[in-house]
């Protein structure tokens, strides 16, 4: 019995060293079993106060709403913060790449009112080939997801609705620089337009000075402390139109029928020029007798 019971105990051993080998680190199970784990977990969206994405976006929000507090205030879409913190919650393994080192770290970092730390991620690169899908560290591996997360980026733009006037359709480029000065701007002898902007159509705007880089115009809108960079052609119609350039003193209508040049007109015969051959001979005088006198 004592023999029989060594044999059950080495086969349970070696049952167990393997179930050991396959949920250890060196396992493909363990690999596996991280497909599907969702990555950064939930946390109450309702106490964000704060989205900071690496170095050049920060949101926060506060009195009259969300902010993007590095462009200069401007008014984030609510919706849009919504929508990518749901992302966040919900982002999930896809696929663990073996190997693979994230080459554009940026971490995304969540805060509440008293800067607590909410929820946190170091998102990557987008995926070489593929139109979706994007790199995430996960566990001290680099994961895939499906998720492409544009918005985490470093444009601040993606978190607002760049369009600033419904008629005609403005949408804006960027913000000029707070401090930029009215030489630059041309604002004091630009030009005054009425414009429609939330069904308001008494609304007025300045058009400025072309902006550096020549695709562009300052715009001021009345009442708000931004001043955009808009695209040339969407206020057009804004401007004055151009009047024609007057034609030059003394010339001559042009009545439509052909001018011939002056060099190939043959000038017209002067009275002391002999009359053209008419084919009759022409006789000297000096041999033409004279008629006799009548008596």
């Amino acid at each position: 019995m004592a023999g029989k019971g060594i044999y059950v105990l080495a086969g349970a051993a070696v049952a167990l060293g393997i179930a050991a080998y396959m949920t250890g680190d060196g396992g493909k199970n363990r690999v596996n079993a991280m497909v599907g784990e969702k990555i950064v977990g939930s946390f109450d969206i309702e106490k964000v106060d704060k989205i900071e994405i690496g170095d050049k976006v920060t949101l926060a929000a506060g009195e009259g709403g969300w902010k993007i507090e590095t462009m200069q205030g401007y008014p984030a879409d609510r919706s849009k913060i919504a929508d990518n913190l749901l992302k966040l919650q919900e982002l999930k393994v896809g696929q663990v790449v073996t190997g693979k080192k994230i080459a554009q770290p940026t971490p995304v970092t969540v805060r509440d009112a008293s800067g607590n730390v909410l929820a946190s991620v170091v998102l990557g690169e987008r995926h070489e080939k593929w139109s979706y899908g994007r790199y995430v560290e996960y566990k001290g591996a680099a994961v895939l997801t499906g998720e492409g997360l544009d918005e985490f980026g470093d444009d601040p733009k993606r978190w607002c609705d760049t369009k600033i006037i419904d008629e005609p359709w403005v949408s804006f480029s960027s913000l000029a620089d707070a401090d930029v000065d009215d030489a630059v701007t041309g604002f004091s002898t630009g030009v005054v337009a009425k414009v429609t902007i939330a069904g308001d159509t008494n609304r007025t705007v300045t058009v400025g000075n072309a902006a550096p880089g020549g695709s562009g115009r300052y715009l001021k809108i009345d009442g708000q402390k931004w001043t955009f960079v808009v695209p040339s052609y969407s206020v057009e119609k804004l401007l004055p139109k151009e009047e024609p350039a007057p034609a030059a003193e003394g010339s001559a209508p042009d009545s439509g029928a052909a001018v011939v040049p002056a060099a190939n007109v043959e000038p017209a015969p002067s009275a002391e020029d002999p009359a053209p051959d008419s084919g009759t001979a022409v006789v000297p005088a000096a041999n033409v007798e004279s008629a006799p006198a009548a008596e």
